[in-house]
């Protein structure tokens, strides 16, 4: 898979509550960072996502955009209470997610 390529298959997994399928995608050292959470490893952003319990989510890609070692995702998440949009910079090492940077107003998740 090209970057643009694992960078979608994230979000799609993502958005269909499909945790376990995101855990080929990341490095083992994975850095997130989000308005809301920060995690240094994969098992600790994994192990959040399935405490939570994610459910299906509709998406719209809005663009991708690709560097040398990134490509930026923006989209719509289409939530029962209104949309959220999000901006998403994914950074790879060896053509894994080593590193993801979360962009969205969080004031707007309070009504979710």
């Amino acid at each position: 898979m090209t970057p643009a390529e694992s960078a979608l298959a994230f979000i799609e997994r993502f958005c269909a509550g499909d945790v376990d399928g995101l855990e080929p995608l990341l490095t083992e050292d994975l850095h997130f960072s989000g308005p809301l959470f920060t995690f240094t490893s994969r098992a600790s952003y994994l192990d959040s996502l399935r405490a939570d319990s994610l459910d299906p989510t509709p998406y719209t890609i809005l663009e991708v955009l690709t560097g040398t070692n990134s490509v930026a995702v923006f989209y719509i998440l289409d939530k029962p209470t209104g949309d959220l949009t999000l901006a998403q910079l994914f950074r790879f090492e060896q053509d894994r997610i080593a590193a993801i940077l979360l962009v969205f107003d969080a004031r707007l998740t309070q009504s979710f």
